[in-house]
């Protein structure tokens, strides 16, 4: 596309060596690779982002910009990801505004309205939506998921599992419906999972440092992931007999194929990452043996393995199970036999997934029972949901009393009604009426208040800080602990969260653990702000959002396959078309 640089009014002048990476900007020759993903198509016509693109080239070369080239760029991050000369625009872009600025080309608070786009923002991992969204609904399937992979290595994990705060961000949801962000992603996976050669991601050059990961959970595999592909020699040591973490022990089979789980895992060992199981760190190995061994670096990421306990009279007798253990029993074992009628104890996400269970492991009646108002149950809407519709009594704001057993079995359970459960602080102090109580009759009760670490990590690093709650991180943004080259993440850090928070925390270990083993600053430029700049869409035509096709309520029964069958590819491409794909981008306001 020729350009007239005479349109580059007003303009301002920089030096390369003001730019990051500006010693590769000698490298851009106009190939047009970034011009041609750029997601951004329905934006006015003299703000065409591939022209503005091409504008941004044209300054890169000759040193004199428009500021009105870098206004417009949305941080999608697909520019980068194309460029075949490894160009690091985003960067680049954003050191340009901070200059046009400085300059006065732009008014001084200007940079404080630039961003990306809230969805991207919102995500934990911030992978470039819009990019991979734009690249379905063009049916470059390979590139999308090729995108997501730099910030993701689960995609077809979190396309089935993430809690998508992505979409709750979503600006066409002020039009209909958020675009389905976390099935597109699943449906990239799925399409990837079918080739016969399946995508692994580019490893950089070899580096000598071996660097040993303490837990095969979410964070633990991402930090492995990233780490491999910047060089680096990683083994990942896990406790129970296969990878994956909580993803395998307590995430349901009808919510998380375990063929999709195993194959993504391969992956990152078909990366060179190895993983050995059955392996208790604290008892089989320590940080002095591994030192021993040549590792340089450390990323524990050990995850909340234990299920807690409620201190109430009679918890101990037969016939009360704790829920976590009950998952990992029907995970590694096969079915597990349960009494016909089966209460749950909690509000959470793992109190439904142990409630949908035991329904599929033989009980005829499950309720749950929980602290919480409807309104007020930690558990996401979605999943309390598919428990209702499957036949989950629910009952709220009631807390268990006492257990009550007749010749030395479980007979029923005694709860007292809860009046609240925060305190005007927001601190957890629930408090009762005990003068209304409920009994309920049960053959089994699974208890599923929370989880906690598994201290008995701790013995194979005998000077790290640890508290009753887990080990302890000296700054959360680097995961740095007070022992040199010994990282902490995941769940055990911060208390329990979702599988895409886990994979963040792993991806800012490998940065903290890179930066480490280079001599590098490791708390520059972190944390990084990620700032959703929403917009008001106007003349945008409504267009129904795709239903995930699912199971029948029947077809469930007493099974564990997948409830969600994934979009077809008709499905994805209509779904990616509903994206507004101009989210993030300054001045867009009143042209969609």
């Amino acid at each position: 596309m020729a350009i007239d640089k005479n349109e580059l009014e007003p303009r301002f002048k920089f030096e390369v060596a003001e730019l990051p990476g500006g010693e590769h900007i000698k490298k851009c020759f106009a190939c047009g690779s970034c011009t041609a993903v750029c997601p951004i198509s329905n934006i006015a016509e003299e703000y065409d982002p591939r022209k503005i693109i091409h504008m941004i080239i044209l300054g890169l070369k000759d040193r004199v910009l428009s500021s009105e080239a870098i206004w417009y760029c949305s941080h999608c991050g697909t520019c980068e990801f194309s460029c075949p000369q490894g160009v690091r625009f985003d960067g680049i872009i954003d050191a340009l505004r901070k200059i046009a600025v400085r300059d006065k080309y732009v008014a001084a608070d200007a940079y404080e309205t630039w961003g990306t786009a809230p969805c991207k923002a919102a995500c934990p991992a911030h992978i470039s939506i819009q990019g991979f969204v734009g690249m379905i609904a063009e049916g470059r399937y390979k590139e999308g998921l090729k995108l997501i992979k730099e910030n993701m290595p689960f995609p077809g994990i979190c396309g089935r599992i993430c809690h998508h705060p992505c979409e709750d961000k979503c600006n066409r949801s002020k039009v209909d419906k958020p675009v389905a962000i976390e099935y597109l992603k699943r449906f990239l996976a799925d399409q990837n999972l079918m080739e016969e050669i399946r995508y692994v991601p580019e490893i950089e050059e070899k580096r000598d440092e071996k660097i040993a990961v303490i837990g095969a959970g979410p964070a633990g595999l991402s930090a492995a992931y990233f780490l491999s592909i910047k060089g680096y020699t990683v083994t990942v040591f896990e406790k129970l007999p296969v990878a994956g973490g909580m993803m395998a022990a307590c995430i349901p089979a009808y919510r998380l194929s375990r063929d999709t789980l195993r194959e993504e895992i391969k992956t990152i060992v078909d990366m060179g990452v190895e993983i050995k199981t059955n392996v208790t760190f604290g008892k089989d190995i320590s940080i002095e043996s591994l030192k021993n061994e040549g590792y340089k670096a450390f990323f524990i990421a050990v995850g909340l393995h234990v299920s807690r306990g409620l201190n109430v009279e009679g918890e101990n007798i037969k016939g009360i199970i704790h829920g976590i253990d009950f998952l990992k029993d029907v995970s590694f074992k096969g079915n597990v036999a349960i009494g016909e009628k089966t209460i749950v104890i909690g509000g959470g996400n793992v109190a439904v997934d142990v409630a949908l269970t035991a329904l599929r492991s033989g009980a005829k009646e499950v309720q749950t029972v929980c602290l919480e108002a409807r309104d007020e149950m930690p558990a996401w809407e979605y999943e309390i949901k598919d428990a209702l519709d499957e036949g989950i009594i629910i009952k709220n704001s009631w807390g268990p009393g006492r257990f009550i057993e007749e010749n030395g079995q479980l007979k029923a359970v005694e709860f007292k009604r809860c009046t609240t459960v925060f305190d005007s602080e927001g601190r957890f102090n629930p408090q009762y009426d005990e003068s209304e109580l409920m009994t309920l009759e049960a053959d089994t009760i699974l208890i599923a208040i929370g989880q906690a670490c598994d201290m008995t990590f701790a013995g194979g690093v005998p000077d790290l800080d640890v508290s009753p709650r887990g080990p302890v991180v000296t700054d959360p943004f680097t995961l740095e602990t007070n022992i040199p080259g010994l990282f902490v993440g995941g769940d055990a850090s911060y208390g329990p969260k979702s599988v895409v928070e886990a994979v963040a925390s792993g991806k800012e270990a490998a940065i903290s653990i890179d930066r480490y083993l280079k001599g590098e600053d490791i708390k520059a430029d972190r944390p990084k702000d990620w700032k959703g700049i929403e917009l008001e869409p106007q003349n945008v035509e409504r267009a129904d959002r795709q239903q995930m096709p699912r199971l029948s309520l029947a077809e469930r029964k007493g099974r564990f396959e997948e409830i969600d069958l994934g979009f077809n590819e008709r499905q994805a491409k209509i779904e990616a078309c509903r994206c507004l794909r101009i989210c993030g981008i300054q001045g867009a306001k009143n042209k969609i």
